[in-house]
C-alpha cells in the first residue's frame, strides 16, 4: 500500500480516519511490533532482558504509540484514511533510531545528549521542562507523555519543512534547520516507508475520543 502525503500546516484537530469493521486498535499494535522486531531484533536486548519480557515491553510500546496517534485531538502527520496508522509507524521508526527501545532509555536510566534526552523518543529536556510543560521524568513515567511530545515536534518540524520533500521534513527536528537530502531525516522516513510499503497493513481503526 502506497505512503500518504504529508498533511498540509494546519492546526486544528482533524475528523477521525477510516473506520473499517475488521480493523482493530490490537491488529495496529502487533503489526506494528513486527515491525520493531525487525528494526531492532529481540536478541538485540540480551542478555540484560529475556526475549518474553523483551517482547512484552514491545506490545507496550506499540499500544502507547497508537493510543496517541490515535487521539482525535492529535492532528497526524500524514493525510488518507491511514495517516494516523503511518505517523504511528514513523514515530516508532524514530525511535527505533533514537533509542533502539533500549531498557535502560525506557526505565529512564539512560539518557542521551550527556543526560539531556530522556525516554525513548530522546526529547531533549534537560534540568527544564517541554512546551506541554513535562519534565524528563515524566516522560519516562509515562511513555504516551514521551509520544505526544515527540508528536508534537515532528509535527512542527513537518510544517516549518513543508517546501521541502516529505523525506527531508524531518530535518529541523534532527538538526534545527530545514535542508534537502538530509541523511537523518530520510533514514527514519525512509525505514517507516519501506516496512509500510513491503507489509500489508491491518484496516485503520477509528480514532479515539
Amino acid at each position: 500500500m502506497p505512503w500518504c502525503a504529508a498533511r498540509s500546516a494546519r492546526g486544528e484537530a482533524e475528523r477521525p480516519g477510516r473506520v473499517d469493521a475488521g480493523g482493530s486498535m490490537e491488529s495496529l499494535v502487533t503489526y506494528l511490533v513486527a515491525a520493531m522486531v525487525a528494526w531492532v531484533p529481540i536478541h538485540a536486548h540480551s542478555p540484560l532482558e529475556a526475549p518474553e519480557d523483551v517482547h512484552a515491553r514491545y506490545e507496550s510500546i506499540a499500544h502507547d504509540a497508537v493510543s496517541v496517534a490515535l487521539e482525535h485531538s492529535e492532528a497526524p502527520l500524514f493525510d488518507g484514511p491511514d495517516g494516523r496508522a503511518q505517523t504511528a509507524v514513523l514515530m516508532l521508526s524514530v525511535a527505533s533510531f533514537e533509542s533502539s527501545f533500549r531498557k535502560t532509555v525506557d526505565d529512564g536510566l539512560g539518557r542521551g545528549d550527556h543526560g539531556y534526552s530522556y525516554c525513548l523518543m530522546q526529547i531533549h529536556v534537560g534540568d527544564g521542562v517541554t512546551r506541554e510543560g513535562w519534565s524528563g521524568h515524566q516522560l519516562v513515567e509515562d511513555r504516551k507523555l514521551c509520544f505526544r511530545a515527540a508528536l508534537h515536534i515532528l509535527r512542527a518540524s513537518f510544517s516549518v519543512c513543508r517546501a521541502l520533500p516529505v523525506d527531508d521534513r524531518l530535518s529541523a527536528y534532527a538538526s534545527g534547520r530545514c535542508y534537502s537530502e538530509a541523511t537523518i531525516s530520510r533514514s527514519r522516513i525512509g525505514r517507516a516507508r519501506r516496512w509500510w510499503e513491503s507489509h500489508a497493513p491491518p484496516p485503520s481503526p477509528a480514532t479515539e475520543s
